[in-house]
């Protein structure tokens, strides 16, 4: 490849892609490299090209890196010391060698020389162009990332589709993938049909492409923002999203502007707003919009809509609400499969317990009957005594150890004396079970809470604990099958049970 050629090549790519000559220049050095590697036969050597940019002339060295006379391992790329040392006595280990390759001598010793050196170069610059194609498709798109797309199906197979995104952001044509995972499970796609998606985060690499969905959360955003002039304003927040693709969405709103209804106003006149956002879904998956709280309790209550609970118990301590239901309204709570349960659960970020009234009452009067028996136990008080303290609402020693005395004082028939042994025994009754408990303190999962939780109920050790069945952890607060399967498993590993 001579100067001539060279000077076509830049002037040509750089005029047809856009690419500045300095680009293609860089190119063109590193095909020329791999050219000469190829011609030599000598793919593992070093080769650095250096062309003139002025008279479009090109040199070729071969380079070595100087390392210690006993740490030489790559002879065809590395030079010892000493030896490099030989023509440049101030040349220190790291630096580099460079000796320049004879172009004339390596044509003659390799016929085709200049045919092999093009091609190489064609080959690469094609390849180097295809890849500053991408990224400036990605540079173009990456401020999109979580905003809706529009394209048409360009390609479509069993597993995914292929968008055609057109050329209006980026001046090229752009794709962008969207796997089966991402599509809606009622999604049918055709040849040019115009689909709508959610751009992805990106993947910085060179090979990445552009890659779009409809399960995501930001896509349901963004239709929202499009239904609701008030969302895309700022007027009403969206607190927090969440979906189960294709079968139910839940979105919490609040609205910055009192005069104005986060509900009505997401629905829309006759539901038209949230109804235009469901077709866009296909029509199968159900969108709730749910006011949302500062009280956890109301949040929560919220968020279990359209079904309204007769009663409602918060444990801050398990992070637990339990809900009660009339019987006949029970089924509607949970949902299909327990989805609307599921998903008010994760909306709030609470454990959410759902049981109809009758279920309710006898669980909190068989509870009361629990916590009654364990302080009669363990602060050696009568029945009488622990019945009023339980109708205070104290439900564990906590409770009442570290209570202000004013507010214990308050109870009829406890004065400032006998509130101060009360709490005294509390305090001691902690540290026993929390003595006698250390044992299962050393599982994971179990913390001083659940430690106290267990020796309620006389399980002190991981031997203990791993002759349980999962039913019988069930009735402690914030419990739930998998964790107390878990517990259970972790105490027989630890007994070595399965040894």
């Amino acid at each position: 490849m001579d100067s001539k050629q060279i000077k076509d090549v830049v002037e040509s790519v750089s005029n047809e892609k856009g690419l500045s000559e300095q680009k293609v220049f860089e190119v063109l050095e590193y095909a020329i490299a791999v050219a000469v590697k190829n011609c030599l036969d000598k793919s593992d050597i070093n080769v650095r090209v250096s062309i003139n940019p002025k008279t479009c002339e090109y040199q070729v060295f071969r380079s070595w890196e100087v390392v210690a006379d006993d740490e030489l391992t790559k002879p065809m790329t590395q030079i010892t010391l000493s030896a490099a040392r030989i023509d440049d006595p101030s040349i220190n280990i790291g630096d580099s060698v460079e000796d320049e390759i004879d172009v004339e001598e390596a044509k003659s010793r390799r016929s085709g020389f200049d045919r092999i050196a093009a091609q190489t170069a064609k080959n690469v610059i094609v390849q180097k162009i295809r890849d500053a194609e991408r990224e400036r498709v990605v540079e173009s798109y990456k401020n999109m990332v979580g905003k809706i797309v529009t394209g048409t199906v360009k390609k479509r197979n069993r597993d995914s589709i292929v968008l055609d995104l057109g050329s209006r952001q980026s001046g090229n044509n752009a794709e962008a993938v969207m796997t089966r995972e991402n599509w809606l499970k009622n999604d049918v796609f055709s040849m040019n049909q115009r689909v709508r998606a959610a751009l992805l985060p990106m993947n910085e690499s060179k090979t990445s492409q552009l890659s779009v969905s409809r399960t995501c959360n930001d896509f349901l955003l963004e239709l929202v923002r499009f239904e609701v002039p008030e969302v895309n304003d700022g007027v009403i927040g969206v607190k927090a999203l969440v979906r189960e693709p294709g079968v139910r969405a839940k979105i919490a709103v609040y609205s910055r502007d009192k005069r104005i209804d986060p509900l009505g106003s997401c629905l829309g006149m006759h539901s038209s707003r949230v109804r235009a956002v469901m077709d866009e879904l296909g029509g199968d998956e159900k969108v709730d919009f749910v006011l949302w709280d500062p009280d956890p309790a109301e949040f929560v209550v919220h968020s279990m809509a359209p079904a309204k609970p007769e009663k409602v118990y918060i444990n801050e301590e398990a992070h637990s609400i339990d809900l009660a239901f009339l019987a006949e309204n029970k089924s509607q709570a949970i949902g299909k499969n327990g989805v609307n349960v599921r998903l008010a659960s994760r909306l709030t970020g609470w454990v959410i317990n759902v049981y109809d009234v009758d279920e309710y009452e006898t669980r909190m009067a068989e509870k009361s009957d629990e916590i009654i028996r364990m302080f009669q136990d363990e602060l050696n008080i009568d029945e009488e005594f622990a019945t009023v303290l339980v109708e205070e609402g104290y439900e564990s020693l906590d409770a009442i150890a570290y209570q202000s005395r004013s507010e214990l004082t308050q109870i009829d028939g406890l004065d400032d004396e006998l509130a101060e042994a009360l709490q005294d025994a509390a305090k001691a009754a902690i540290e026993k079970n929390a003595s006698k408990a250390k044992d299962l303190m050393t599982l994971d999962g179990v913390d001083e809470s659940l430690a106290a939780a267990f020796a309620g109920r006389e399980i002190y050790t991981k031997e203990e604990l791993a002759e349980m069945a999962v039913d019988d952890l069930m009735d402690i607060d914030g419990m739930t099958q998998e964790k107390a399967s878990k517990l259970i498993v972790a105490a027989r590993e630890a007994c070595h049970w399965f040894d």
